[in-house]
C-alpha cells in the first residue's frame, strides 16, 4: 500500500484499469486515498473494461435448462484461482431470484444479458451491469409479444464502448428455412430488421445429418459448414450432444471456433482450421471416466462448455469440473466446485466483472424486492 501511495496518480490508474470490479471497489471503500481517485471517470472505466477483454473469464452462471422459461434459480462459481478477486455481489443473485421468473440469457465484458416473464405472460429483456448495479431495458420486439413461449434465439457481444445484440425470430410456419434477423440499435433504442434473413437449410437436411450454419452479419451470407464425418456418425443416439464455442487464447487474433460432442459418456472435441475449405481438427477424444474425476459411477454429465478457448468446463450430477485443453494445463482436470441441480441438465454462462456501461439511459437496479 505505502508503495502504490508513492507512485504517480496515472501509475496507479494503470495498475487499478487490470483488476477486476470486485477488486478495484474493496480498495475505494478500504482508503480514504483511494476514494478519491477517478475511478468512476468514463475514462478509466473504458480503460478497465478494454483490459477486461485481454483476460480470461473468471466466473460462470449455471442455471438449469428447465429455467428457460419460468424458473429462477441461477448458481454463480469461481475458478477456484480466482475467489479472492472475482465475485458477485449478493444483492444481485437476490435480484435474480426476486425478479418474476427471471434468467441469463448472455453475458459479455462484465454486461448480463436478461430476460424476464411477468405475470401477464409477456417477456422482459434487459441489460444489466451487476458490478455497477445499473441496468436499462430494451424493448420487447413486437414477435415476443404475439408468441411469448416462443424460442429466444440472441447473439450478444460486447467491446470496451459498443455492443452488439442481434434476434433470430424463429418462423411461424412449420415449413420455413429462413430466420428474420433483427439487431438492436443503441442510437435510436429500437429493433431494426437486417434485409437478409439467416437461411437455416431445408428440413429434410435438418433430419438428416448435423450441420453448423454460418452467418455474416456484414452482408447477411447464410453458409453451411458441414460436422467431421466422425461427428456425424451416432449423431442420431439418444445420448448424443453438441456444442459450438469459441477456440484460442483470448489475446489471439486468429482464433476459431470448437465443436464438442458427447456421445456415451466419450467427449470428442474438433477445432475448425480452414473456414473456407471447411477443415477439422480432432484434438481430444476421452472418456470420462478416465479424466481422472473420483465420483461414484455411473458419472453422468449434465452439462459443458469451453470457456476462455481452451477449457473444458462440465458439470456431472453433483459437481463442476475444469479440464484443460492447452498445452500449459493440457488434460489437468479440477474440481470447482459442487451445485445443487442434481438430475437438471444445465447450461453454463461465462462472466467477468467490469466496471463496463450499460449504456445511454441506464439506471440504478431494482434490488429491493417488490411486487411486479
Amino acid at each position: 500500500m505505502e508503495m502504490l501511495l508513492m507512485l504517480p496518480d496515472e501509475i496507479v490508474l494503470e495498475i487499478f484499469s487490470w483488476l477486476p470490479a470486485t477488486a478495484i471497489q474493496k480498495f475505494k471503500s478500504a482508503s480514504d486515498f483511494f476514494r478519491t481517485m477517478p475511478l468512476e471517470e468514463r475514462h478509466f472505466v473504458l480503460k478497465q473494461s478494454h483490459n477486461a477483454l485481454l483476460r480470461k473469464d473468471p466466473c460462470f452462471f449455471l442455471q438449469p435448462n428447465s429455467c428457460k422459461k419460468y424458473s429462477a434459480i441461477n448458481e454463480f462459481h469461481h475458478f477456484p484461482s480466482e475467489k479472492t478477486s472475482s465475485c458477485m455481489p449478493h444483492n444481485f443473485l437476490k435480484f435474480l431470484e426476486n425478479y418474476p421468473a427471471c434468467r441469463i440469457l448472455a453475458s459479455s465484458n462484465g454486461l448480463i444479458l436478461g430476460c424476464s416473464t411477468k405475470k401477464n405472460n409477456q417477456t422482459e429483456l434487459f441489460i444489466s451491469n451487476p458490478s455497477t448495479q445499473s441496468w436499462f431495458l430494451i424493448p420487447t420486439l413486437n414477435h415476443l409479444k404475439e408468441y411469448p413461449d416462443s424460442e429466444i434465439n440472441i447473439a450478444f457481444e460486447c467491446n470496451s464502448k459498443d455492443f452488439m445484440l442481434f434476434l433470430f425470430e424463429v418462423p411461424a410456419e412449420w415449413a420455413s428455412s429462413c430466420y428474420i434477423v433483427k439487431f438492436y440499435s443503441q442510437e435510436e433504442r429500437r429493433w431494426k430488421s437486417i434485409e437478409k434473413s439467416f437461411f437455416t437449410g431445408t428440413r429434410r437436411m435438418i433430419f438428416d445429418t448435423p450441420y453448423i450454419m454460418a452467418y455474416t452479419i456484414e452482408d447477411g451470407e447464410s453458409r453451411m459448414l458441414r460436422v467431421p464425418k466422425e461427428a456425424r456418425r451416432g449423431s442420431h443416439d439418444l445420448s448424443c450432444k453438441m456444442g459450438i464455442y469459441k477456440w484460442g487464447k483470448v489475446t489471439s487474433l486468429d482464433g476459431s471456433i470448437c465443436l464438442v460432442r458427447l456421445r456415451k459418456c466419450v467427449f470428442t472435441i474438433w477445432i475448425l482450421t480452414d473456414y473456407k475449405s471447411c477443415k477439422w481438427k480432432r484434438v481430444l477424444k476421452i472418456r470420462v471416466t478416465a479424466m481422472g474425476i473420483i465420483e461414484d459411477e455411473p458419472i453422468i454429465v449434465k452439462g459443458f462448455i469451453v470457456m476462455n478457448g481452451d477449457c473444458l468446463v462440465f458439470a456431472t450430477k453433483k459437481k463442476v469440473y475444469s479440464y484443460g485443453l492447452s498445452r500449459e494445463n493440457y488434460r489437468v482436470v479440477e474440481e470447482i466446485s459442487e451445485h445443487r441441480f442434481d438430475d437438471d441438465e444445465v447450461c453454463f454462462t461465462c462472466y467477468s466483472d467490469t466496471l463496463r456501461l450499460c449504456g445511454d439511459g441506464a439506471t440504478t437496479l431494482p434490488l429491493l424486492p417488490q411486487s411486479y
